[in-house]
Order: structure tokens, then sequence, then C-alpha cells
């Protein structure tokens, strides 16, 4: 099966989750409407070996992309039947990308149509989409961690702004010169 997009969500701030959208669309910011957009951020614990927390930096974490198979190794994980995509607030879920948490990070995720995100490595699973997926599913948040270990997906931000449907195919290139 060629890789292609399953399903797209945007988390609006100040909404209790993620939330399903027709299309996502993409400027330099990020997805439009995301608590995540922004071309800074904040640094957190994730940044505390460089930065004070707080520091403006870079915002290298605009998207959250899962694949349906990752999320279906979770789901057996975690004793549940299914993890419906949109639930660990991923921006996109694809179908068709083996191993989508351990591509190399600088990876492109070309969409047809002209998208391309460059990706930043890993998503730490953690309780807070934990939280997600027991309010969703009845789980515990700190059980999520573990389950999703490997398996969370990655981070990623736009290199290219379009818009990314449901059903659109995506090609997966990998960095060169390293």
């Amino acid at each position: 099966m060629s890789p292609r997009v399953v399903a797209v969500h945007v988390w609006p701030p100040g909404a209790d989750a993620p939330q399903r959208v027709d299309e996502l669309v993409l400027d330099w910011g990020g997805p439009v409407g995301d608590r995540h957009h922004g071309l800074t951020m904040s640094s957190d614990v994730r940044q505390k070996q460089v930065f004070p927390r707080g520091t403006e930096i870079r915002n290298h974490r605009q998207l959250s992309i899962v694949d349906a198979g990752e999320l279906a190794e979770i789901a057996v994980n975690l004793g549940l039947p299914e993890l419906a995509p949109g639930t660990i607030a991923d921006n996109i879920c694809t179908e068709g990308i083996d191993d989508l948490t351990s591509l190399a990070p600088l990876s492109r995720l070309v969409f047809d149509g002209g998208a391309v995100i460059l990706t930043g490595g890993l998503n730490t699973p953690c309780t807070i989409a934990g939280g997600l997926v027991g309010d969703r599913y009845g789980t515990r948040a700190e059980h999520f961690p573990k389950a999703a270990m490997g398996l969370r997906g990655i981070t990623g931000w736009v290199e290219r702004p379009g818009t990314i449907r449901p059903g659109t195919p995506v090609t997966v290139v990998p960095p060169t010169g390293m």
C-alpha cells in the first residue's frame, strides 16, 4: 500500500481535545488554528540542557504525526480494541509508513499538492497524551508512556505550506548528506 493520510486534526486553544477537520491548512507557523501554531515556542523541559525554561526558541514542534499501524500497536499494549486517529493529539495520521516513529530526523514528508514537513524526530510519549486516551477509553494516563514508547510518532515543522486532506498520498524522502 502506498502511504497516504488517513485523518487530520487541530487542537484549538481552549478546546478540551483535538478536533477532526476536513483539511489541515499549513502556513509557516504550522497548522492554522492549532494550539502549537507559531514560528516560535517557549523552551520547556526537553531543552533544559540548553535554555532556561520559557526562553523563546524556533518552533520545531509545530506538528505531531502518527501512523495507523503504530496506533494499533499502542492499542494492543493498552488492551484496547482501537486507538482512533486524533486521540493522542496527532495533527496527521498516516497509513502505510512502516516504523514512522523510527524515521531519521530531517526526513521530509512530501504531500501531493505541495505541502512539505521536515521531521524533527521522536515524539516522546507523555501523560498528557495518556490523559487524552484515558478521557476517551477509560485507561490510566500513567500507563500510556510505556505502552507507546517507540510508537508515539514524530514531530515536525512546515518546510513548505499547503493543504493536506484525508486520502492525500505522502512520500518519505530520507535526509541527504548525513
